[in-house]
């Protein structure tokens, strides 16, 4: 009795943590993927190429504008109306979304494509690369709907699947890069994410009809809007790292940073797969209960599990790299330090998921705040620290660590003050 009663017990705990570890899993392969190939296409590729693909790739950041605030809407309004029971209501907002994405990802492609066709650019590195990042533009939109519809709709098990397999075309489509460098590079981002998308269609959650709903629409922007202007104002703080550069120094000093960066883009790869599953889950939990200290420990919980787990691996990261550059990329020595330093900034920045809970609880003041604490951060630092350091490229990367760690700090105190706002004296203590 007792054995079948401890098999129920870890049954019951298997089924509850199955598909967040599943999911996790998922989201570690990618993120080592995507690890791993940066640095292989660093092997391949000089710094100035790197450079060159880096800086226009920062135009990944400027398109979202594009879509007025419509996925963001979106990932609040989706999860809600799901938590609410109203399913109908959940299908016409996919709906309509699905539309205005494919029609902005249409107008994208024709707009890149008349760009290559007929502006005088000389530089065929720079000709393809707008094309490719175009395409790569293009692409984006639909997927940006369709893990919208994943994280809504609990599909989470599927998708930790689906990023399995986007990790192991990261690294398969790395001969492209071997045999044809810079070219190569363009051609690969490509195809990662094309198939990346495809696999995303082929197990949509959501199977809805185009459909067009004015009031739907407008909803979405109204709400949407607030905090994508907001994210979109940290999304152009977060280029100024490399503008600084392009100003201060060289296209080849933007490349020695970006090889660095993928330090900091590890953590920011897999806290982000992290955030994808917590986000929609807080919504949920919250539309649901509405209570508030509930979730004050959740992300609680959440942030001192990821901090504790990141910081351990930034100092196994931290003796490891030296040797690791200087053997397998002796073109970027100059990058050690560089990536030293932003393995501690991933750090900060991987933990402050638990600021979601503010775009949960749609506390626009401290939304507001934060948002806006963040870029005046990441803006002012990194353009201090060039004036500070003699090495720029190190001055720019300490400005980038002490802006996420102020981040992590201020973000958690924003949220505590918004969880316990009214909440009664005995549960403050939460």
């Amino acid at each position: 009795m007792l054995i079948n009663k401890q098999a129920a017990k870890f049954q019951n705990l298997l089924g509850r943590y199955k598909t967040p570890v599943l999911y996790s899993g998922g989201s570690i392969v990618k993120a080592i993927a995507q690890l791993l190939a940066g640095f292989i296409i660093a092997k391949f590729i000089a710094p100035d190429d790197l450079g060159l693909w880096t800086t226009l790739n920062l135009a990944v950041t400027y398109s979202v504008f594009l879509q007025a605030g419509l996925i963001n809407g979106l990932n609040l309004e989706l999860p809600a109306a799901y938590g609410r029971g109203r399913e109908e209501d959940a299908n016409q907002i996919a709906g309509t979304v699905q539309l205005l994405t494919i029609i902005s990802s249409i107008a994208i492609l024709l707009i890149g494509v008349l760009c290559f066709l007929f502006m005088p650019i000389i530089d065929p590195k720079i000709r393809f690369g707008l094309l490719g990042i175009t395409l790569f533009i293009a692409i984006s939109f639909y997927q940006n709907y369709l893990m919208s519809t994943f994280r809504s709709k609990n599909s989470f098990s599927n998708l930790a699947i689906i990023q399995m397999a986007d990790g192991f075309v990261n690294l398969i489509t790395l001969v492209l890069v071997v045999y044809y460098t810079y070219y190569g590079l363009i051609l690969k981002s490509i195809i990662v994410i094309l198939i990346y998308v495809l696999l995303l269609h082929i197990y949509r959650p959501i199977r809805v009809k185009l459909v067009w709903s004015k009031e739907v629409a407008f909803k979405l922007i109204k709400v949407g809007l607030p905090i994508f202007g907001l994210s979109y104002i940290v999304e152009l703080s977060t280029t100024v790292d490399r503008l600084v550069l392009l100003k201060y120094a060289d296209i080849t000093s933007v490349g020695l940073y970006s090889f660095g960066f993928y330090a900091l883009s590890t953590f920011t790869i897999l806290s982000a797969s992290i955030a994808s599953y917590i986000y929609p889950q807080m919504t949920y939990r919250y539309a649901k209960d509405n209570d508030k200290i509930a979730l004050w420990i959740y992300l609680k919980k959440i942030t001192l599990f990821l901090f504790i787990g990141q910081l351990l691996l930034a100092i196994v990261g931290y003796y490891i790299i030296p040797f690791l550059v200087k053997v397998y990329f002796p073109t970027y020595i100059l990058s050690i330090s560089t990536m030293q330093i932003l393995l501690f900034a991933g750090v900060f920045k991987g933990s402050v998921i638990g600021a979601n809970a503010l775009w949960s609880m749609k506390h626009w003041k401290y939304m507001v705040i934060y948002q806006v604490n963040l870029s005046v951060l990441l803006v002012a630092l990194p353009y201090s620290a060039v004036y500070v350091f003699q090495n720029k490229i190190e001055g720019v990367a300490y400005g980038i660590l002490l802006a996420n760690a102020i981040n992590l700090l201020f973000g958690l105190y924003l949220t505590y003050l918004a969880t316990h706002e009214d909440a009664p004296a005995v549960d403050r203590l939460g």
